[in-house]
């Protein structure tokens, strides 16, 4: 349709190309920034439309108009509107975590608080507006808008099984890596973490492990929480060990977003297979002593200089060309991506259980394995006969999911709208995870030392 739009468009035909936007908005195409050039995918206003998009009808449909005699507070509200009228377009099942009269009044009470509420306020109830709809691909990035971005602490939290602890950090607070987060302000970090569930729209528990404690990282997430009163002076407790707790006010920053971070390897501490190559879209080595390839799946993109499906014909040739007795498929760190890409990694695993009937397969999954990375471990237990390892998935076999992306008119806000259903199972698969064969949960002493024991407990396992 949109093409279809952008061939009147060139034909200078305004009433036809902008029928048929219309068309493909109606039946949820969902990067409508592009028509405002806004799209994270392509820069500027295509120029298939150049001879329309000084039009009133096609602004209008572009979602990038915003009267000049506008207030502040109309400007908002007119983002608003546009929220809930692109919630209303995008999402497949809206209501079926809440009802529409709950969905309203919260969208009555966002409006009504617009006047007395700052830019970064009124963000983080646009998030927390989203955060009602229960379930993964709904936020907002508010990290590249015109009005209303957050700050970031300087730091990178994760949940281990003993607690909340700083795994990453910037200068002057590298040291703080190693210390487990006790408090912010006077919260408890495990309430803080409860309370993120407002803004946290998810398809399970596990991927509140995952993405909270990100979203503990930006002060106005907390101010909105109310675990803090001011978001230029956030105070954690922390302490190492058994050390007595001390007190830090880290500086906030602007933030920043190249997507939700990945456990990250050690500064120092030696070669940590499964987090030293976690920002790669995939790689494999050869595990000698154990007759075992490993393979790690990070990202479902392929890579310029080697597609993924090159990637897989050559895993296969050496599957059948060397002596490689198991397979570990890593997809701990792998939250999505393109899911067209991923039927080659299906054939080599179906490949190396064929010729080799008597070798172990063994996956290794998480609360990060999620969206496209989600869909593929599905479709591998489906294909074949995988013992997984690891924490339960960070979303369901059959989910609301897609990425129907948004850029709001005048504070220019960016996010993202469930758009689709994704039936990867059984239509009566209900599972609200996948649940590990082999569970293992990582501990902030484990990985502190530098142990993988998801990929330990895989490799015994082969003995």
């Amino acid at each position: 349709m949109v093409k279809i739009a952008k061939t009147y468009a060139q034909l200078d035909d305004e009433k036809n190309a902008v029928a048929w936007i219309e068309k493909a908005l109606a039946a949820r195409w969902d990067d409508k920034p592009r028509l405002a050039g806004r799209s994270l995918f392509s820069n500027g206003v295509s120029a298939d439309f150049k001879n329309i998009q000084g039009s009133d009808a096609f602004k209008k449909l572009a979602g990038a108009a915003v009267p000049e005699h506008m207030t502040r507070v109309q400007k908002w509200q007119l983002d608003l509107d546009y929220l809930v009228s692109e919630i209303k377009r995008l999402h497949v099942d809206m209501y079926h975590h809440m009802s529409e009269a709950e969905f309203d009044n919260k969208v009555h009470s966002i409006r009504k608080a617009i006047s007395t509420s700052d830019d970064q306020q009124i963000v983080f109830e646009f998030m927390s507006l989203l955060g009602m709809l229960g379930n993964g691909h709904n936020f907002i990035i508010p990290a590249w808008g015109q009005h209303g971005s957050f700050t970031q602490l300087p730091m990178q939290f994760y949940w281990f099984s003993d607690g909340l602890y700083i795994v990453e950090a910037q200068q002057p607070y590298e040291d703080l890596v190693g210390y487990e987060v006790t408090h912010f302000g006077k919260t408890p970090a495990e309430k803080a973490l409860q309370l993120v569930a407002e803004i946290n729209a998810r398809d399970n528990e596990m991927q509140q492990l995952w993405l909270a404690p990100y979203y503990l990282g930006l002060p106005q997430v907390l101010a909105g929480l109310n675990i803090i009163d001011d978001v230029t002076n956030v105070t954690l407790t922390v302490r190492r060990s058994d050390d007595e707790e001390q007190t830090v006010t880290p500086k906030a920053h602007a933030m920043t977003f190249a997507g939700f971070p990945k456990l990250p390897a050690l500064k120092s501490g030696g070669y940590q297979r499964g987090l030293s190559r976690n920002s790669e879209p995939y790689w494999y080595e050869h595990i000698v002593d154990k007759q075992l390839r490993y393979v790690q799946f990070n990202d479902v993109r392929d890579d310029p200089e080697l597609s993924f499906a090159e990637f897989n014909d050559e895993l296969r040739q050496l599957i059948m060309q060397q002596s490689i007795e198991h397979m570990v498929i890593d997809l701990r760190h792998n939250s999505g991506g393109d899911g067209s890409i991923t039927p080659p990694l299906v054939a080599t695993a179906t490949l190396f259980e064929a010729i080799k009937p008597d070798g172990k397969l063994l996956i290794l999954m998480g609360r990060s394995t999620f969206s496209a990375g989600h869909d593929l471990l599905v479709d591998l237990t489906r294909f074949t006969h995988p013992i997984l390892v690891g924490e339960p998935s960070g979303t369901r076999p059959n989910a609301i999911g897609e990425a129907g992306w948004f850029n709001l008119p005048y504070s220019q806000q960016t996010g993202i709208i469930s758009s689709q259903f994704h039936q990867n199972s059984s239509a009566e698969d209900h599972r609200i995870w996948l649940a590990p064969d082999l569970p293992v949960s990582l501990s902030s002493a484990a990985y502190f030392k530098g142990q993988d024991v998801a990929l330990d407990a895989a490799l015994n396992f082969v003995e």
